[in-house]
């Protein structure tokens, strides 16, 4: 199978009524200016069984980069997906996840990170991940971005992931779109 081209998508500041934003208005500053946030205080999103904190989005950063956190205890693989725009990485805080990258062309790896590991993964990249035990991930990636988060789970004031919240594959498709990512639940890794 042949590389995917890189597809242009602004990935700039969303407006201040963009749908992924609103439930969460006042939360971060929305402007590049110095804050604090206390343990928890970030905006959350259930995926799947994990808990989403954005701590800095693109509007701190003047569309540089926003930053987040992943907390989720023992779980299955997450669907294979690309994301044309947006680079990020993992960096495990705590615990242990394993993770799955290929160019779909002479890289594939599947490496299981633990504490204090970290992996990058470029645009353009397969990738998709495992937490293997109670597991808590720092991530951080190009500049809006993201709220892809919020665009296909659930709001939430948990301190914990609790539950699973499932989008409708509508919803995966219609946050794919705007967040330049395609899921892929047919690729297969070889691991």
């Amino acid at each position: 199978m042949a590389p995917l081209l890189h597809k242009e998508v602004s990935m700039t500041t969303f407006p201040a009524d963009d749908p992924d934003k609103v439930p969460f208005a006042g939360i971060l500053p929305a402007a590049p200016q110095p804050y604090v946030l206390g343990n928890g205080e970030g905006e959350k999103s259930l995926v799947f069984d994990q808990l989403f904190e954005i701590l800095l989005s693109g509007d701190e950063t003047d569309d540089q980069y926003g930053a987040w956190t992943m907390k989720a205890r023992q779980g299955d693989r997450i669907p294979a997906h690309i994301h044309l725009q947006t680079h990020e990485f993992f960096y495990v805080v705590d615990g242990e996840i394993s993770v799955w990258m290929d160019d779909q062309a002479d890289y594939h790896s599947k490496t299981t990170l633990t504490t204090g590991d970290f992996a990058y993964v470029p645009a353009g990249i397969v990738h998709a991940f495992k937490i293997e035990n109670t597991t808590t991930v720092f991530g951080a990636g190009t500049a809006g971005f993201e709220r892809f988060f919020h665009a296909i789970g659930e709001k939430t004031d948990a301190a914990e992931p609790q539950g699973v919240y499932v989008p409708d594959f509508g919803v995966m498709r219609a946050a794919g779109e705007k967040y330049a990512t395609v899921f892929m639940p047919e690729f297969q890794f070889r691991d």
